[in-house]
């Protein structure tokens, strides 16, 4: 058996894994990253992922990540037609991914290479050990051979199914999240973002389209999994043909892509010498469904903390990681958006968009928006309350509600 002795294990080269990976071998740790697929990006095809910035372009420029576009206009349209554009302050990303050499987890798979990474693919996780409380072994197969691994720390970036995951203790939340969609060209300008919500069309979610500088576009639908009564890709087609501008927009498509995420929270993302980031650390949004922004930034901070407790000694340092995980993801403040917007049907969501177009000359939108905390959103239901007309009122009300309820528990 093949024995390797390193700094850093890095289990799984998604986003969050190659991004953690990278920062550990561009400062100079021995850095090990396994992978179950043959090859990176292969558990999907070619899509565009978007996430808004949130601390995103700090670590992108620092790390010289890979993107494809930065928009700042957002056009939201209700189901009676009516849109509304928001010109954020807050940019949005948007991310190739897949198995194609220039996608996101691929290009930093490759950086983390050529700073000294070692990369094995193909493996199955066999056996892993503890020695007292730290986790000191994981014995991998790639194909006939077994290779046994001793990490100082192992950062967990396995996806929501993660094998670390008998370690904490998970709880699942009942909102789980299902998409599915097309990748083409040139389906709108890149310049916007475009977002259609419907309740009946589109239960519990949206529909979007994004397209990239180079011209590369996704258009999706996002649903909640416990109000659809038939498959993803079903409520995708049907949407089409009721829309006739989006159909019309969304042609030459070159590949389909789908996919199924169950919302669930850890009591902790760290436990002795490993860490969790991503998908495995449950910290996908509840409400859009966005999984870059969290994948690169714990990823990140996962690396930084990790580097400083090789180059210290201090194993301590660790818990910093899990401070930053909690102030930088607020999940009351997310399960709390995402419970209001579950409550709208459509004639609440053309009231939204209505409201949103009479709000733009009277107050920042934008402004109250980026101000994702529960107190931000009770400035914003206030200023709804104060300004709008009876219809607006009560809804604000009602969402208003939600947000004290959820406050005090």
């Amino acid at each position: 058996m093949q024995e390797t002795k390193c700094d850093v294990l890095v289990v799984g080269a998604g986003p969050a894994g190659s991004v953690a990976a990278l920062y550990c071998s561009k400062q100079g740790l021995n850095t090990v990253l396994i992978e179950r697929n043959d090859k990176i990006g292969a558990h999907t095809t070619t899509r565009v992922d978007s996430s808004s910035d949130f601390g995103l372009s700090e670590i992108i420029t620092e790390m010289g990540l890979k993107t494809e576009n930065l928009v700042y206009n957002s056009k939201w349209h209700s189901p009676s037609g009516r849109s509304f554009t928001l010109h954020s302050k807050i940019g949005e990303h948007y991310f190739k991914r897949g198995h194609d050499s220039d996608s996101f987890e691929c290009s930093t798979v490759n950086k983390a290479i050529k700073n000294g990474c070692t990369l094995f693919g193909g493996v199955i996780v066999e056996e892993i050990n503890k020695d007292g409380g730290r986790f000191n072994e994981v014995i991998i197969s790639q194909g006939a051979e077994k290779i046994e691994i001793k990490p100082e720390i192992i950062i967990a970036a396995d996806g929501e199914n993660s094998i670390f995951h008998r370690y904490v203790d998970k709880q699942f939340v009942n909102k789980d999240r299902v998409a599915y969609g097309v990748t083409g060209k040139e389906f709108i300008q890149p310049d916007t973002s475009e977002i259609y919500f419907d309740a009946q069309l589109a239960p519990g979610g949206y529909f979007y389209i994004v397209t990239c500088l180079s011209g590369l576009s996704s258009a999706g639908i996002v649903l909640d999994a416990n109000k659809i009564k038939r498959s993803s890709g079903e409520y995708f087609y049907d949407f089409l043909p009721k829309n006739p501008t989006i159909a019309d927009k969304v042609k030459l498509s070159t590949n389909k892509f789908d996919g199924e995420r169950h919302l669930f929270t850890l009591n902790r993302h760290t436990q002795d010498n490993l860490l969790l980031v991503g998908d495995a650390a449950g910290l996908i949004d509840p409400l859009m469904g966005y999984g870059m922004m969290p994948a690169i930034v714990s990823g990140y901070y996962a690396g930084k903390y990790s580097a400083e407790v090789i180059k210290s000694g201090d194993y301590g340092a660790l818990k910093k990681y899990e401070r930053e995980v909690r102030k930088r993801f607020n999940r009351r403040t997310s399960y709390a958006f995402s419970r209001i917007f579950e409550s709208l049907d459509n004639k609440d969501l053309n009231t939204l968009i209505k409201m949103a177009n009479n709000l733009e000359d009277r107050t920042d939108v934008d402004d109250l928006m980026v101000k994702l905390s529960i107190a931000g959103l009770f400035h914003l239901l206030n200023v709804f309350l104060k300004n709008l007309p009876s219809s607006g009122r009560l809804l604000a009300k009602s969402c208003k509600g939600i947000c004290e309820t959820i406050y005090r528990s």
